[in-house]
């Protein structure tokens, strides 16, 4: 049993005025209490969740300026937010609260579909696949309807 008794995070607004969507560029005030390796400071992420509410979370796949080399799960981006070269992090998906993510000055970028289904079979390529199939009693979850668009 945890001998500390904690207060939970602050309940903060968002910055932004209608739910992120899937494919959309927006820089994400990570916290700066991270400790390495996690991501930390202000930086460029792409949301990859696609059922997303104006005060829920967001998964998103975090993006460095940062030479990658040798990282075989930094995915090169042809869009950016700010017009300097970028990388998505692909194996360092992050979940974090829609108040984190602030849209740039210049609007919200949105990736095409074709780039963003490059960055995300790199995506799908770091998570593991399932070792069997699915027991009757579990079935096979329907496949998301998510956006297109």
């Amino acid at each position: 049993m945890n001998a500390h008794v904690q207060e939970p995070p602050p309940k903060i607004a968002p910055q932004v005025t209608a739910a992120p969507g899937i494919r959309q560029l927006y820089w994400c005030d990570f916290p700066q209490d991270a400790q390495l390796p996690e991501f930390w400071k202000r930086r460029p992420v792409i949301v990859l969740s696609f059922k997303n509410t104006l005060h829920g979370a967001v998964t998103v796949v975090p993006c460095s300026t940062a030479a990658q080399p040798g990282n075989k799960w930094a995915f090169p981006l042809q869009t950016t937010i700010d017009g300097r070269a970028a990388f998505a992090i692909c194996d360092k998906l992050t979940t974090v609260a829609v108040s984190r993510l602030i849209p740039d000055k210049g609007g919200i970028p949105r990736m095409p579909v074709g780039e963003f289904d490059d960055m995300l079979r790199l995506v799908l390529a770091w998570l593991p696949v399932p070792s069997t199939p699915p027991s009757p009693a579990q079935g096979v979850p329907p496949a998301p309807a998510g956006p297109v668009a």
